[in-house]
């Protein structure tokens, strides 16, 4: 009895952290939910026969999952009922801006320079930084694809640098940033 009261803890304080690092309005109002589905969630994977030592790397992934799967089913509530109240607008005094190949390039512009990067990539790399994106281990993208782990990650690697260099190529054409 004690060991499941350990894992209880440990999941909860590890998905707690984990949360604490995105500091957006939505993820602190819902952290308290969020917590306690992500540690039911890791002790039910604790209670499977796997490594312990992959605890960590377990309750981060599931905690990131969780936190993805609710944002867009919140977002897609938001869109298909669109008489629930909004998300309160949060007003900044200038849109925000990125640096890209030493330029500060705003953040609309950015954007549909990284749509023309990712649609130069080859379907495959696309839908693996997508995975990667959307919180997918390596290792379950390895699984996913039918590939090796090690394959995986070279053409992740590859198609970020790819898409780095898609994007500084696009900001240094684009000549004048301003709107």
């Amino acid at each position: 009895m004690d060991y499941e009261h350990e894992v209880w803890e440990r999941a909860h304080q590890q998905a707690s952290n984990y949360l604490r690092r995105h500091g957006d309005h939505w993820t602190q109002t819902h952290r308290d939910d969020l917590v306690q589905e992500a540690t039911i969630a890791a002790w039910r994977w604790a209670q499977a026969p796997h490594d312990s030592r992959r605890f960590w790397a377990a309750v981060r992934t599931i905690t990131r999952r969780i936190r993805c799967r609710a944002r867009w089913n919140a977002r897609r509530l938001r869109t298909n009922h669109p008489e629930l109240p909004a998300r309160p607008v949060e007003f900044e005094p200038e849109e925000r801006r990125l640096l890209i190949a030493g330029r500060r390039v705003p953040l609309h512009r950015a954007r549909a320079f990284l749509q023309e990067a990712l649609a130069e990539l080859l379907p495959i790399d696309r839908q693996l930084l997508l995975g990667l994106h959307e919180g997918f281990c390596c290792a379950e993208l390895a699984e996913r694809f039918r590939r090796s782990e090690s394959c995986v990650k070279t053409r992740i690697h590859r198609a970020r640098r790819r898409v780095r260099i898609a994007m500084e190529t696009c900001v240094r054409a684009a000549g004048s940033l301003e709107p």
